[in-house]
């Protein structure tokens, strides 16, 4: 839920602040500005979710997980429900 809560309000602050600096450098508000403002606010939203989970040690949760070919494997009709329906 952190990571949900920071990565958004780096996307809405980036953003802003990218509009803003290109505000002042005189470049109109085009469609290309407006989806170079939404790649760049990505991927800092990313790139910050991603500093999240790694401050958090949520990133290390998922190391132990069994892939989904491993569990396919197995052949168990239980684990292959569950990553089917998506409750691994």
């Amino acid at each position: 839920m952190l990571n949900f809560i920071v990565s958004t309000a780096a996307f809405s602050s980036a953003a802003y602040v990218l509009n803003r600096y290109l505000n002042t450098q005189g470049i109109s508000g085009t469609r290309s500005r407006t989806m170079m403002v939404m790649i760049i606010a990505t991927i800092i939203s990313i790139g910050a979710g991603w500093v999240v989970d790694q401050l958090d040690g949520e990133a290390e949760l998922h190391k132990n997980d069994l892939s989904i070919t491993e569990i396919v494997k197995s052949g168990d009709p239980v684990k292959i429900a569950e990553v089917l329906a998506g409750f691994n």
